[in-house]
C-alpha cells in the first residue's frame, strides 16, 4: 500500500492539471511520482501501479458518470456508483499499459526518462481503445504558443511535450538522488523543446491572425435551447419551439446560416425521400444546419442536414462514430432484449461518408456528438472529397446525457484541438451548453455558458489551405510504434 502511494500522487496531480480544474503547471510534474514508483518494479508491478494511477485519475474527473448511469439508464445510486468506478478501472488500464510499456522499453534500452516517457506516452495513446477518449497533453490547452504545434503533428504532439519535459526532471531526481551531476542532454532537450514550441506558436499566432483577416466571412449564428434528452422525450416540442423563436432572434441579428444542435429537430424523422422540410425552416427563412433523426425502411441516422432558406433539403451527414449504450448498446445485435433495460438508448445505423455539407460556395466540415474528440474522424472529414478542403467545422452535439460537471468544459476542450490541427474555425451548437465559436488558432472567442438558454452570432472566416497534420495524420504515434518495433528486433538479435 506504501508503493501505491506515488502513483495515488500521479492520478491526483494529473486530474488537478487536466480540463476541468485545469492547474496546468502540474502538467508538467504530474509522471514523477508514478516513475519515481516504478524505479525497482517487476513488469506485473508496473502494470498495477500505472493501472492504480488511471484509476485515481479518472476517479478525480470522471464524476459525471454517476449522473449519467442515474438518469439515463435508470441505475439506482449505488449501481450507478459501482458503474462509475468499473469505468474509471477500465479507463485507467491506458495508464497500465503506459508503465508496462515504459518498464519494457527501459529494460531493453537504458534510454533516459526523457526520451522514453514521450514514446511510450504517445504509443499508448494512439492505439489504446478507450470509451471516452482523452490526451494528456490537452491539458495545456490555456497556453497558447504551447499548443500550436498541434498543427504539425496532433494532439499527440501535445502529449509528447508534456512527458518529455517530466521525463526531464525524473532523470535530474534520479542524478540527484544518486549523487550524480545533472543529465545535462535531458534538462537541454526540454528547454529547447519548450523554448522552440514557445517560438514556433509565437509566430504561427501572429501567422494564423493574419490569415484569419484577410478570409471571406460569413454571419454564422448558434442557438442553444437549453433543453435536455429528458426534456426531449417528456415535451417533445420544447426543441423546436425555442429553436424557432431563436432563428428569428439571430436572423434579426443579421445571419446568414443559423446552426442547431444535435437532434434539435425532433418532432418528426426526415425520409430519404423528402424534399422539403419546410417545418424546419418555419417562418424565418435563413437557411440552416439542423440536427434531425433520418430514416430509412429498417435504417435509423443520427444526422446533420441542410436546409436552405426555402425549406429544401440539401446535403446531409450521418453519425459514424456512435456512442456506446446511449446511441448503441454493445452486443444489442445479438441480444435486442438488452434495449429494453435501457428505455433512452437507441439504436441506429453508423454513416458511410465523411463528405462535407455544402451551402453556396462554402463546404463545412460536420460532425456531431463526440466525434470532435476523435482526430482520425475529422481527419477524414477535413479531407478533399473533390472540390477542395472544407472552409469551417461545424459541431452538433447533445451534452445534457451527463449533467453539470466537468464534462462539458471537457468535451469543449478536447474538441478546440481539432480547430489547431487544421486551422479552420469551429463552430459548435449544444442543446445544454457549451455552444462556441473556436478560431484557427484554438481561442474560444465567444461562449454560450452551459444550463443556458442563449444564442451568438459571428462573422466566421472561410478559411483555406492546408497542414502538415492534414497531410501526414498522427506520424508520431506511427513513429513511436516504430521505435518499439525496433527496440524488439534489436532485443531478439541481442539475445540470440
Amino acid at each position: 500500500m506504501r508503493r501505491l502511494l506515488w502513483p495515488t500522487l500521479s492520478g491526483v496531480l494529473y486530474f488537478l492539471s487536466w480540463i476541468g480544474f485545469g492547474v496546468w503547471p502540474l502538467a508538467f510534474v504530474c509522471f514523477l511520482p508514478l516513475l519515481w514508483s516504478l524505479r525497482d518494479a517487476r513488469p506485473k508491478q508496473a502494470f498495477l501501479r500505472g493501472w492504480w494511477m488511471g484509476f485515481v485519475t479518472h476517479l478525480g474527473g470522471y464524476t459525471w458518470i454517476m449522473h449519467t448511469l442515474r438518469v439515463f439508464a435508470f441505475a439506482p445510486l449505488p449501481l450507478a456508483f459501482l458503474g462509475y468506478l468499473l469505468l474509471c478501472a477500465a479507463q485507467g488500464l491506458l495508464f497500465g499499459a503506459l508503465a508496462m510499456a515504459l518498464w519494457w522499453l527501459w529494460e531493453k534500452t537504458k534510454w533516459p526518462a526523457a526520451a522514453l516517457l514521450p514514446l511510450a506516452l504517445v504509443a499508448c495513446e494512439f492505439v489504446f481503445p478507450l470509451l471516452f477518449q482523452s490526451y494528456t497533453g490537452v491539458a495545456l490547452m490555456p497556453v497558447l504558443q504551447l499548443v500550436q504545434i498541434a498543427d504539425l503533428g496532433g494532439v499527440l504532439m501535445l502529449s509528447a511535450l508534456q512527458a518529455l519535459v517530466n521525463g526531464a526532471l525524473f532523470d535530474a531526481l534520479l542524478a540527484w538522488r544518486g549523487g550524480l551531476r545533472a543529465p545535462f542532454k535531458s534538462l537541454t532537450a526540454s528547454l529547447v523543446a519548450l523554448a522552440g514550441t514557445a517560438a514556433y506558436g509565437s509566430w504561427r499566432l501572429v501567422r494564423v491572425d493574419d490569415a484569419q483577416r484577410a478570409a471571406p466571412r460569413v454571419a454564422i449564428g448558434i442557438a442553444q435551447p437549453n433543453v435536455g434528452e429528458i426534456e426531449l422525450h417528456t415535451s417533445p416540442y420544447a426543441s423546436v419551439n425555442t429553436l424557432q423563436e431563436q432563428t428569428a432572434e439571430l436572423y434579426a441579428k443579421h445571419a446568414e446560416l443559423v446552426v442547431w444542435p444535435e437532434v434539435g429537430f425532433n418532432t418528426r424523422a426526415i425520409r430519404e425521400s423528402d424534399q422539403l422540410a419546410r417545418d424546419i425552416r418555419g417562418r424565418v427563412p435563413v437557411p440552416r444546419i439542423a440536427g434531425v433523426i433520418r430514416v430509412a425502411p429498417g435504417r435509423v441516422w443520427n444526422s446533420a442536414i441542410v436546409v436552405d432558406e426555402d425549406g429544401r433539403i440539401g446535403d446531409h451527414y450521418d453519425k459514424i462514430q456512435l456512442l456506446a449504450f446511449g446511441e448503441y448498446i454493445p452486443g444489442g445485435e445479438w441480444f435486442p432484449q438488452i434495449y429494453e433495460w435501457s428505455p433512452l438508448a437507441s439504436h441506429l445505423s453508423r454513416g458511410t461518408t465523411t463528405a462535407p455539407l455544402r451551402w453556396k460556395q462554402w463546404r463545412f466540415a460536420t460532425f456531431i456528438c463526440y466525434e470532435d474528440i476523435l482526430p482520425a474522424i475529422v481527419r477524414a472529414t477535413m479531407s478533399d472529397h473533390g472540390e477542395g478542403r472544407a472552409h469551417a467545422m461545424v459541431n452538433l452535439t447533445n451534452d445534457s446525457w451527463y449533467g453539470a460537471g466537468h464534462e462539458q468544459e471537457q468535451h469543449l476542450m478536447l474538441a478546440v484541438v481539432r480547430s489547431i490541427e487544421h486551422r479552420r474555425w469551429l463552430i459548435r451548437a449544444t442543446s445544454t451548453g457549451i455552444s462556441a465559436f473556436v478560431d484557427a488558432t484554438g481561442k474560444v472567442v465567444q461562449r454560450i455558458g452551459r444550463n443556458r438558454r442563449d444564442v451568438a452570432v459571428r462573422e466566421v472566416p472561410m478559411m483555406e489551405g492546408t497542414t502538415p497534420y492534414e497531410v501526414a495524420g498522427d506520424w508520431p504515434g506511427w513513429g513511436s510504434l516504430a521505435v518499439f518495433a525496433f527496440a524488439w528486433v534489436r532485443a531478439r538479435r541481442r539475445a540470440r
